[in-house]
């Protein structure tokens, strides 16, 4: 990676990271109820208060359809009690994250792995239910361009109302760094397939408004056919009890075709038609700097939700790639998504257009090039990493690359994501 490069990326996260932690503001405005962190003295694999609090919904949660793992029924305990058992080696003794307001779950009807929200209609996450209907509407919901997390369903509990509002049923996706990109292709599919799913958003005037690594996430069901433990976003010990079940993956991103979509909108803002494009500071984790009070300003700055949402996919991304080697060749694509100036920045419906005239000009032995890693000189960090590109390089042969980053499909490249598009926007594409 160039120096210049380098230094400009950096020099942008730096100053876009906010000061408050997402776990501190997360725990604001979650009822009181729901924000009592479990005390220290506490013996580790025994019930946190928030996870009693889980227990405590289970029996409602159960009549509405989802089942909770073991360790949440009324009466738990662990199965290592009186037994020679190690806990740490127990699958149910492995806890929630350090979000209180969310919990995997299985849907009883087929068994399906689900994770459940509380939603609480508060200025930090009100807009979200709407955001989700609306993009999760048969209208839209099968939109191949569409990469806005589905809502399966949603559901109040009665005596509850005070503290959450509904809880929101989403399919159980994965961290989209797990398995992490050993070819260029995998990528190259990954960043499409956002800046896709973004312009999706932007053309139906909605701004997601807190776009950042945390914030994406992978479908699974293909890659592991046999599932993976439901707390694997947020436990180190359910990944390590997964590995010694010998739950890895059965199929890679070539063997099968892997969506990412966005998740959480409780930042985000839909606008009508003709309206004004202007929104105050609400939680982002980019800082895009168009938020930051000049000196001698007064209040909160207005912005425009839409160029900070290409500020931070371009900040997301560009961070990412720095970490790796082998992608230099995308930093001038995304590079202006980060300028300074936000009228400088590209659209998402340029950036596309600009994304796939690189991917025109690459050749399919470029794809197939290893990604690295910035510290590959130690082969002790990565050991695994050769051998999984190997076995990608010849499934690339086999079953081919993925083919949304393919643009010689019997066709130009417009015509394969139009569902959302007006004719006079096919035009235009088709001139290019």
């Amino acid at each position: 990676m160039v120096s210049t490069e380098c230094d400009i990326i950096t020099a942008a996260a730096t100053l876009a990271s906010p000061i408050k932690t997402r776990f501190q503001h997360r725990r604001q405005g979650i009822p009181a109820a729901f924000s009592r962190v479990a005390r220290s003295t506490r013996k580790r694999f025994s019930l946190s208060e928030d996870e009693e609090l889980w227990v405590d919904l289970q029996k409602s949660i159960e009549s509405a359809g989802y089942a909770l793992r073991p360790r949440y029924r009324p009466g738990w305990v662990g199965s290592w009690v009186g037994t020679n058992k190690k806990a740490e080696e127990c699958e149910d003794s492995i806890g929630m994250g350090n979000a209180p307001i969310v919990m995997d779950a299985t849907r009883i009807s087929d068994g399906v792995q689900v994770l459940l929200k509380l939603w609480i209609n508060n200025e930090r996450d009100g807009p979200e239910m709407g955001i989700l209907r609306y993009f999760s509407d048969p209208s839209r919901v099968n939109d191949p361009c569409n990469h806005c997390v589905p809502l399966l369903d949603s559901f109040s509990l009665v005596g509850l109302e005070r503290a959450f509002e509904e809880i929101i049923v989403e399919p159980l996706l994965r961290d989209w760094r797990y398995p992490p990109f050993y070819m260029v292709a995998e990528a190259l599919s990954f960043m499409l397939q956002l800046i896709e799913g973004l312009e999706y958003m932007h053309s139906h005037n909605v701004a997601h408004g807190d776009i950042h690594a945390g914030n994406i996430m992978m479908d699974p069901k293909d890659m592991f056919p046999k599932g993976f433990h439901g707390a694997f976003n947020y436990d180190f010990r359910a990944r390590d009890y997964d590995t010694k079940r010998k739950l890895l993956r059965q199929r890679t991103r070539l063997q099968s075709y892997v969506k990412y979509f966005y998740i959480d909108f409780g930042s985000s803002a839909k606008f009508g038609p003709g309206e004004a494009h202007s929104v105050r500071p609400a939680w982002t984790f980019w800082e895009c700097p168009e938020m930051r009070r000049k000196e001698g300003q007064v209040g909160q700055v207005a912005y425009d939700p839409f160029k900070a949402d290409v500020y931070a996919l371009g900040l997301t991304l560009l961070t990412e790639i720095q970490k790796r080697t082998g992608l230099e060749f995308v930093l001038p694509t995304l590079l202006g998504m980060i300028a300074e100036n936000p009228d400088d920045r590209p659209s998402m419906r340029e950036l596309k257009l600009s994304f796939h005239s690189m991917l025109v000009g690459l050749s399919h032995g470029q794809m197939r090039r290893r990604i690295g890693w910035i510290d590959d000189d130690n082969p002790f960090v990565h050991p695994e990493a050769w051998g999984e590109y190997l076995r990608l390089l010849w499934q690339s042969y086999r079953y081919g690359l993925t083919k949304d980053i393919i643009t010689d499909r019997g066709g130009p490249w417009w015509r394969f994501c139009l569902t959302h598009q007006q004719d006079a926007a096919v035009a235009t594409c088709a001139e290019v």
